[in-house]
């Protein structure tokens, strides 16, 4: 059995700390309705640059095969490429896998860039952590208010996957500029749980029922 390396034990460690700074974070706004200026820098110099790497990581691995014509359409859009009208459903799909091509940085004159590791190791990281939720036990919940994050389903596919990733990153950006969120918005909900399962996956492991 291969060991693991010390780095390796300090990157899990360090990516800990940076999920529970920013639960932290958004523990205050939910309490406070308002940041200091160093809540705020977190937000936008480390939180954001972490999420960022999660989508990279997604659109690195992305396959053709993961999804029906729909899907992938709509995975193209998000990425903000447009599709031309196809004539016939074998057109449709050779035209969205040139877009998703396109969006991962592959086809055409660009050049093919694989995703890093550390992105992709962010990438399971972020799926693992919202695979567990409905699983994790009431006291290791730390949502002011609700102990239970019982109702918060995983993303059963790629599309609901990179919608829930676009969610966290437009709630992290309103958080960033102090915009105020309340206990009972559910986008706020998921992603404060988002960051409280994913510091303790990556500390003590979550506790399961």
């Amino acid at each position: 059995m291969s060991e693991i390396s010390p780095q390796a034990f300090e990157e899990f460690g360090a990516l800990a700390r940076l999920f529970g700074r920013t639960r932290l974070v958004l523990h205050e706004l939910l309490s406070h309705g308002d940041l200091s200026s160093a809540d705020s820098a977190l937000l936008t110099m480390e939180t954001l640059p972490h999420i960022e790497g999660v989508e990279a990581g997604f659109k690195g691995r992305l396959r053709t095969s993961e999804g029906h014509v729909d899907e992938l359409r709509g995975l193209v859009l998000q990425g903000g490429l447009g599709v031309p009208e196809p004539r016939d459903d074998s057109e449709a799909r050779a035209a969205l896998i040139e877009s998703m091509q396109a969006l991962s940085g592959a086809g055409g004159p660009r050049e093919l860039i694989a995703a890093v590791g550390r992105d992709l190791a962010a990438l399971e990281h972020a799926r693992i952590s919202m695979a567990l939720l409905p699983w994790t036990e009431a006291s290791a919940v730390r949502f002011p208010g609700r102990r239970s994050y019982a109702d918060i389903s995983p993303p059963r596919s790629p599309s609901e996957f990179a919608a829930r990733i676009e969610e966290v990153e437009r709630t992290i950006w309103r958080a960033a500029a102090g915009q105020p969120g309340q206990r009972t918005d559910a986008r706020l909900r998921r992603v404060y749980a988002f960051f409280d399962a994913g510091e303790q996956l990556s500390s003590d492991g979550l506790t399961m029922a």
